[in-house]
């Protein structure tokens, strides 16, 4: 297959002077998905040849070593975007950044329970998308064993165990995560002895420029097969940063030797992705009991 690349766009900012910028020196910095969608920008060619920006170009979200910590005393929380005159603006409440919120300088100190999100922004560029990043307690009931339909093929990492072994994957989804291309993966998971349980969370990826997306719907059915909860995650099909999360599910009132659930995909992969219509990949790595 041919492919043409671009080295160099004039750029009209918001400020309406042009300037011609070279996409090296931007490497790294810019949102960019495989149709160069999230750039935020319309390219055209003018008379000579080059390329001409409309709009401007958007910023990409900041970097961090991980999306999702279990937190713990004396942890903190870095942040990284290197381009001149960018700067990193933050919220610890789970709020978008804004141009007014604060500036960041220093890694962070983390409190269990926050979720700190992160923008890029700079003069003359749309801001990034935002960089989340959860905190979570650690479980309070631990996991027994655990029984797994389909059985994953390619990406097993340490089995079941992966689920419950307390270590986050990162953003290489080829160590520390079960990755399934199924429409619908079951897992149960079996308690040593009844307990109480209130809240689950599962851990998942999304690399939508690898065919992985988040769960649509989570489903929660007790010993007897009676459904206790569900979860629709309604953005599930919209086009996302790659991250690492969570999601969590409330249980009604009740003690449990075993739950059932069900994680379910995409019935396919969205029409704006170049792989439409086929099925997506599910990857994930903890199940955390509370």
């Amino acid at each position: 297959m041919n492919k043409t690349y671009i080295s160099t766009v004039e750029v009209k900012p918001t400020n309406g002077l042009h300037k011609c910028v070279n996409l090296q020196d931007l490497k790294g910095h810019l949102q960019v998905s495989p149709q160069l969608r999230a750039l935020a920008f319309v390219l055209s060619l003018s008379a000579c040849g080059q390329m001409t920006a409309q709009q401007t170009l958007q910023l990409a979200p900041p970097q961090t070593a991980s999306t999702r910590l279990f937190a713990k005393r004396g942890q903190s929380l870095a942040f990284d975007f290197r381009l001149a005159g960018a700067e990193i603006r933050y919220t610890t409440d789970g709020g978008e950044p804004m141009a007014t919120s604060p500036v960041y300088k220093k890694p962070l100190k983390v409190k269990q329970g926050k979720v700190i999100k992160a923008k890029s922004f700079k003069s003359g560029y749309e801001p990034s998308v935002s960089t989340t990043v959860q905190l979570l307690p650690p479980g309070k009931a631990g996991i027994d064993s655990m029984a797994i339909a389909p059985a994953p093929k390619k990406y097993m990492a340490n089995g079941w165990k992966t689920l419950c072994d307390g270590k986050l994957g990162d953003g290489n989804f080829q160590e520390n995560w079960l990755g399934f291309e199924e429409k619908t993966v079951e897992m149960v998971l079996f308690f040593a002895e009844q307990r109480t349980i209130n809240q689950l969370a599962f851990g998942y990826l999304q690399q939508q420029g690898s065919w992985i997306f988040g769960p649509a719907e989570v489903q929660v059915y007790g010993e007897n097969g009676r459904l206790l909860c569900s979860k629709t995650l309604l953005t599930a099909a919209e086009e996302q940063a790659p991250a690492q999360s969570f999601v969590f599910v409330e249980l009604p009132p009740g003690k449990h030797k075993s739950l059932t659930i069900k994680i379910k995909g995409l019935p396919a992969i969205p029409d704006w992705h170049p792989g439409k219509g086929s099925t997506g990949w599910i990857f994930l790595d903890e199940v955390v009991v509370y």
